[in-house]
């Protein structure tokens, strides 16, 4: 289980270093990946440029033997940065299912990115356990 994530200026692949994991460079795309994984629900955030804008694509998936349902993915940023937050594709996830959801960040102050996200779901007809997170390890070129 993961709770923040380091990335260095290098952007290097994945590997371990202390608590997380550091953020995954698609060199060819400009494409960034950083995860998190909690109770069996990998959120993997796929950022890329979108002229002044940056696009990132949390992609949801489900590492359980039981559907999620009810899955509500919300994200939060400091006032000076704006985002727009996509519906999700699904709000069930089936065993080793995917869903993505799109936000669009605008940071006009060039301020630090540090996003609190909030996911809500049922697993098995049951409520998991809200998982509440900082993701603060965007790489310095976002």
């Amino acid at each position: 289980t993961c709770s923040l994530f380091h990335c260095s200026q290098q952007r290097p692949p994945y590997g371990p270093t202390g608590s997380g994991l550091r953020a995954r460079t698609n060199p060819d795309h400009n494409l960034h990946s950083l995860p998190v994984s909690k109770q069996g629900l990998l959120v993997t955030f796929n950022m890329s440029r979108d002229g002044d804008k940056l696009k990132i694509v949390a992609e949801s998936s489900n590492n359980t033997t039981t559907p999620i349902t009810n899955y509500v993915f919300q994200a939060a940023v400091p006032r000076s940065i704006q985002i727009a937050l996509s519906a999700a594709s699904s709000a069930t996830i089936a065993p080793n299912g995917t869903v993505h959801q799109e936000m669009m960040i605008t940071n006009p102050t060039k301020a630090t990115l540090k996003m609190r996200i909030k996911i809500a779901y049922s697993s098995g007809g049951v409520p998991a356990p809200e998982i509440q997170e900082t993701v603060s390890a965007f790489p310095v070129s976002f």
